[in-house]
């Protein structure tokens, strides 16, 4: 699975600095936060929030590789965005 393509949306609110939206192969999209955390910007991916309060993601990649594509991707396209 590649991304194709992400766009970044600012919503500056707080520590939550936008929504970026990533396009796997050109057919799925995840819309994931970009929030301001103490050692800087984290990206998250969707999560839900159960009866207990726990968090727990909803959409996630399953190797590292993935992962850090998606990161990568994700802050290039919020510089890109100021």
């Amino acid at each position: 699975m590649k991304i194709t393509k992400t766009t970044f949306k600012k919503y500056e609110n707080g520590r939550l600095k936008g929504f970026a939206r990533i396009v796997f192969d050109d057919s799925f999209a995840v819309i994931a936060r970009v929030v301001q955390g103490k050692n800087g910007l984290i990206v998250a991916l969707p999560d839900h929030i159960n009866k207990e309060g726990k968090r727990s993601l909803v959409a996630f990649p399953l190797t590292g590789e993935l992962r850090q594509e998606i990161v990568e991707n994700v802050i290039k396209a919020y510089k890109e965005a100021e």
